[in-house]
């Protein structure tokens, strides 16, 4: 994740760079993992409680840990309060089906390394506080080293299982020099997925659109046929398979991008704000394309890989030149300013006007 800029001067600008760290602890023992399985079990519990209590009028939304009869350290108990109110305060009442994360805020757990180099995360939680080994990989290194130098922030830690493993998660703020970054121009489209420019690079990256229309197309033509069979169960189905396919689809194109954005120096990605691509686009496929789903796969592999993303306002980037700033005019796939004689392809013209537009942090 990746927030406002802060400080320029004349020569360097700064920004408050926020890094998202998934970590994996190391082989945690058995009463380890009781406990904090059942921690999750009470965390779920006491945001229940709360929203339940709200919902009732049992009590006000000042609500303390005197509120709470459970076995879960108060910091914890805290956190969970304070989640409760932010999803009531959004969505009213909650119900709560599954064990959730539980949280502890910034001030409330320690990293730290052993005598061999282990690096350690502790945290109260029922009975104890545990310090646990975590795995630290390499796209997670550099932030993580920052932290234990003294040189970045931490926030909330979260903890919770994955499958037969546990794993914590936090955001970590540093300041980070952005001077010599490489914006990454990205525009979305029907006939090319993705039209990427390395401004600057002399370097671009088109993508077709071909495979996702015939997703669409196939299953929509499945669908309609199911319908009319009256075979509703086995049409939802085929809306699964769809969803399935279209995902697949989405990493790929996610994973395509990072790669090609990881060879340039200080790469920061730039895409259109997506909102705007749903509510002005005339191409009514845009409404059933994950175009959201996407852009998240995007920005959370660019987060791992240590990538700034930005969303900018796409305004007219199909139709000004991004040499010149004139409006040109568009045919198909081929872009041509008058003003300037110059020709491109248009939706490489567009990505290359998004890569030089400053733009709002986006964040997974």
């Amino acid at each position: 994740m990746f927030q406002q800029i802060l400080e320029q001067t004349n020569v360097i600008t700064y920004v408050m760079v926020t890094v998202t760290v998934t970590a994996k602890f190391h082989n945690p023992s058995l009463s380890r993992r009781k406990e904090w399985q059942r921690a999750s079990r009470l965390y779920r519990d006491t945001k229940q409680f709360c929203i339940d209590g709200w919902e009732n009028g049992d009590f006000r939304k000042s609500v303390t840990t005197a509120s709470i009869d459970n076995d879960l350290y108060s910091a914890i108990q805290n956190q969970a309060i304070r989640e409760a109110k932010s999803d009531h305060n959004k969505n009213g009442e909650v119900r709560y089906r599954e064990s959730q994360p539980f949280a502890v805020n910034n001030q409330n757990w320690e990293i730290d390394t052993t005598g061999n180099g282990t690096v350690v995360v502790g945290f109260p939680c029922i009975s104890q506080w545990w310090y646990t080994p975590i795995e630290v990989y390499d796209d997670i290194a550099d932030p993580v080293d920052r932290l234990m130098e003294g040189d970045a922030k931490k926030t909330r830690l979260q903890v919770y299982r994955r499958g037969d493993d546990w794993y914590c998660t936090f955001n970590i703020e540093y300041d980070a020099d952005t001077s010599g970054e490489t914006p990454i121009g990205v525009d979305i489209g029907e006939r090319h997925i993705l039209a990427v420019t390395a401004y600057g690079e002399d370097e671009s990256m088109l993508v077709s659109g071909g495979e996702a229309k015939y997703v669409r197309r196939k299953y929509r033509s499945l669908r309609d046929s199911l319908s009319q069979a009256g075979a509703l169960r086995a049409r939802n189905r085929v809306g699964d398979k769809e969803q399935r396919r279209i995902k697949d689809l989405n990493h790929k194109l996610s994973r395509r991008l990072i790669t090609f954005a990881e060879q340039f120096e200080n790469p920061v990605i730039r895409m259109e704000n997506l909102e705007g691509i749903r509510e002005n686009s005339s191409w009514s496929g845009v409404h059933s394309w994950h175009f959201h789903q996407l852009q998240q796969f995007i920005t959370y592999k660019a987060e791992r890989a240590g990538i700034r993303v930005e969303k900018v306002d796409p305004y007219k980037s199909s139709q000004t030149c991004s040499t010149c700033r004139s409006l040109g005019t568009r045919d198909g796939d081929h872009f041509y300013c008058e003003e300037c004689d110059r020709g491109r392809h248009a939706d490489l013209n567009a990505s290359e006007n998004i890569a030089q537009r400053e733009g709002e942090p986006c964040t997974a």
